[in-house]
C-alpha cells in the first residue's frame, strides 16, 4: 500500500510559518513506517514522532519538539489528551485529527489530510464573524425543517451559555481540531461536570441526516458501537421527529417505518442512561470543502453546505459512554423576523 502523504506546505490551517519552524508528526508506532511528510515547504526540519496509550504528551513535548513547531497529532490507536496551554508553549501550533472516537481507517487519514489541504481558514473566519454578527441581531434562533414542517426555538443569548470556535488560522500558542470548522454552543456548567443543565430549545426537530457516534473509554465492545451506528444511520433518508422541553427529548417518532430501527436504538439509549434525552450541544459546521466519508467517522462532524451545517449532540463524554452527533444539513436557522442566518440545502 501507498504510504500517508503528509504535504506541510498544503495546511492553511497552521497559518505563518516563523523562521527556523519544526513540523511535527505525532502518532501511533503502527503507523510510523505508513506515513511520508513531504518536504515541500521552508520548515527548518521535520520529525516523526512516536505517541501510544500510556505516554506523557508533556514529556513529549519537553523533550522532542522544538520551539517554533507546528504538529499535527494522528492517534488513531488511542486515546490523546489535549496538553494545558503552559505545556504546548507561547511558541508551537498544535493540529489534532479527531480519529480515536470512531473507528479510523488509513484510507479515512489520507482523505481527511486531503480534505484539510483544501479547508480554507481565512473563509471560515469571515463565516464565523457573519454568523455571530447576525445572531447577536437576532432575538432568538428557529430551528426549521421545511420538509417536515417542524419548528425548534432556541434562546441562544442565554448568559449560562458558552460558544466554542474550532475555526480559522492558528496563533502561536493555541491548538484545533482537524480539519477545522466547527462553531458550537454547550451550557457553562456542563465544563464543572454538572449534567444536570439544559440548552433553552423548545418545540420539535427532525432528525434527519448522518450521525456521528463517538466512544469513550472502552467499555463497550467496537462491535456494540458499530451496531448502534448501524441503526441510527437509517436516519439518513428520513427523519426521527423528537419534541422538545427545555431542551430534553420528551417524545421521539418515525417519520417512515424505515427509520423505526433509529427511533428504536435512542429509546433503549433513553433507559439505560436518561441523560442521552438532553440536547447537550449545538453545533455550527462551516467546512464545505470536506467530503463526508463513508460510516461512522468523528471528522464528517465538520461537514457543511455552502450555507453551513447545523448538528445536535446528545451525550458528553466522558460522562456517558457515547456522544451522538447528528449532522442535520435540512435544517436552516431563522431568526424570529425569519431572516435566514445558517443551513439549510440550496
Amino acid at each position: 500500500m501507498s504510504k500517508i502523504a503528509i504535504r506541510p506546505g498544503r495546511l492553511q490551517q497552521f497559518g505563518n510559518t516563523e523562521k527556523n519552524t519544526s513540523f511535527c508528526v505525532v502518532t501511533n508506532s503502527s503507523l510510523l513506517d505508513k506515513i511520508k511528510i513531504s518536504l515541500e515547504k521552508d520548515y527548518k526540519d521535520y520529525k516523526l514522532i512516536s505517541y501510544d496509550a500510556g505516554d506523557d504528551f508533556s514529556k513529549i513535548l519537553n523533550e522532542q519538539i522544538p520551539e517554533p513547531a507546528h504538529i499535527l497529532v494522528i492517534a488513531p490507536n488511542c486515546y490523546f489528551r489535549s496538553p494545558e496551554p503552559e505545556h504546548l508553549g507561547p511558541h508551537r501550533k498544535l493540529c489534532i485529527m479527531a480519529c480515536n472516537s470512531t473507528p479510523t481507517s488509513v484510507e479515512a487519514i489520507e482523505h481527511f489530510l486531503r480534505c484539510g489541504e483544501n479547508t480554507d481558514p481565512y473563509e471560515q473566519e469571515e463565516i464565523a464573524e457573519q454568523f455571530f454578527t447576525k445572531g447577536e441581531n437576532a432575538g432568538y434562533f428557529k430551528f426549521v425543517d421545511e420538509e417536515y414542517q417542524t419548528v425548534a426555538v432556541f434562546e441562544h443569548l442565554d448568559d449560562r451559555l458558552q460558544w466554542h470556535e474550532q475555526v480559522g488560522r492558528l496563533e502561536w500558542g493555541e491548538q484545533q481540531l482537524f480539519p477545522s470548522g466547527e462553531i458550537s454552543v454547550l451550557p457553562v456548567d456542563v465544563f464543572a461536570l454538572n449534567l444536570n443543565v439544559k440548552l433553552n430549545i423548545n418545540g420539535k426537530l427532525a432528525f434527519k441526516g448522518i450521525p456521528v457516534l463517538h466512544s469513550g473509554t472502552p467499555s463497550f465492545l467496537p462491535e456494540d458501537q458499530e451496531r448502534i451506528f448501524q441503526a441510527l444511520y437509517t436516519m439518513r433518508d428520513h427523519a426521527a421527529i423528537a419534541t422538545l422541553q427545555d431542551g430534553i427529548i420528551v417524545h421521539i417518532e418515525a417519520s417512515s417505518p424505515s427509520v423505526q430501527p433509529a427511533v428504536d436504538i435512542l429509546q433503549a439509549m433513553y433507559q439505560v442512561d436518561s441523560r442521552y434525552r438532553m440536547i447537550i450541544e449545538i453545533g455550527f459546521a462551516v467546512n464545505h470543502h470536506l467530503k463526508l466519508f463513508p460510516g461512522n467517522s468523528a471528522m464528517n462532524e465538520v461537514y457543511a453546505n455552502t450555507n453551513g451545517t447545523v448538528h445536535f449532540g446528545l451525550g458528553l463524554i466522558p460522562h456517558t459512554q457515547y456522544h451522538l452527533d447528528i449532522i442535520c444539513p435540512s435544517i436552516k436557522v431563522f431568526s424570529e423576523n425569519d431572516e435566514l442566518i445558517f443551513g439549510g440545502i440550496r
